[in-house]
């Protein structure tokens, strides 16, 4: 009973993650400053969430530093373009293809570390790809949105490079998980907060982060960040993959397609429901 509360604890974490980025696509970003200093904002936040779990001044190595430093610029990657991507197509659907960066750390760890390469998985890559086809060619055969399309995949792509610096990170052997995530997010706060900066050098403004919605929304992805990773640690620890993926990516998309229902009022097509059918089959089967 109490995993089953755990993974009622992550799947809301990851669904409310998934709302507040929604919302401040909406309301409040309007160019690439607002997302860097938004970014550094929010970052901030988990690292001082981080600090609190805690996280201890300790020695890293020069290879663990780096691979902080990947994590770092890949997350602010992938957040963007995932921003990007629901600001043009549908939430479910978005979230559906930004967890098939999954795929990255996978192909990673077979090339890297000779993990084993069954065949199920490259059924899985397949029904991945016929999702893919599903969700591009639209409703009634209509045009495709080249943006999303565009989008999902570069974060997709960003998110498989986060997987990728996790697995390099287990296998080095040195330091705490919290440790370093809390390195990963500082290097990632300090780089937004430059880029944001130098973009407002040149002329962008932001306007609202003095409001009631901006610190809602950068309050509730710093906690559902930073609670929603260290709670996936803590799965890893009691339970085995093949169980906690397949049933946290599978809610997720799930309870994103509801959000977005009920919350922003998207419309769910028929080829949406289909494609995410499809996607969710790949999603189990490459997790096991």
């Amino acid at each position: 009973m109490f995993i089953f509360f755990i993974f009622l604890t992550v799947i809301f974490m990851f669904t409310f993650q998934t709302v507040s980025f929604k919302q401040f696509n909406r309301t409040l970003m309007k160019n690439g400053a607002s997302y860097f200093l938004f970014s550094a904002v929010y970052y901030a936040g988990i690292c001082a969430l981080l600090f609190i779990a805690g996280f201890s001044a300790s020695e890293f190595s020069p290879q663990v530093v780096r691979l902080a430093a990947l994590f770092g610029a890949s997350f602010i990657c992938a957040m963007y373009f995932y921003m990007k991507a629901m600001e043009n197509g549908p939430l479910g659907l978005s979230f559906l293809f930004f967890s098939a960066g999954m795929l990255a750390p996978i192909v990673f760890g077979i090339i890297r570390y000779g993990e084993p390469a069954p065949p199920h998985r490259a059924a899985g890559l397949l029904l991945l790809f016929a999702a893919f086809f599903v969700s591009a060619r639209g409703d009634g055969g209509g045009k495709i949105n080249k943006k999303w399309v565009v989008y999902i995949l570069l974060g997709s792509l960003s998110n498989g490079t986060i997987g990728i610096a996790q697995k390099s990170f287990k296998n080095t052997g040195s330091g705490s998980i919290v440790g370093f995530l809390f390195l990963a997010f500082a290097l990632a706060a300090g780089a937004a907060l430059l880029a944001g900066l130098v973009l407002l050098s040149r002329g962008q403004r932001v306007s609202g982060f003095n409001s009631r919605t901006f610190a809602a929304v950068a309050a509730g992805a710093a906690i559902t960040t930073a609670a929603g990773n260290f709670v996936m640690v803590y799965l890893s620890l009691h339970v085995s993959a093949m169980v906690q993926f397949p049933i946290v990516n599978g809610a997720l998309v799930i309870t994103s397609i509801l959000a977005s229902r009920l919350i922003f009022k998207e419309k769910i097509t028929t080829r949406h429901l289909q494609a995410i059918a499809v996607g969710l089959a790949a999603i189990v089967i490459l997790s096991v």
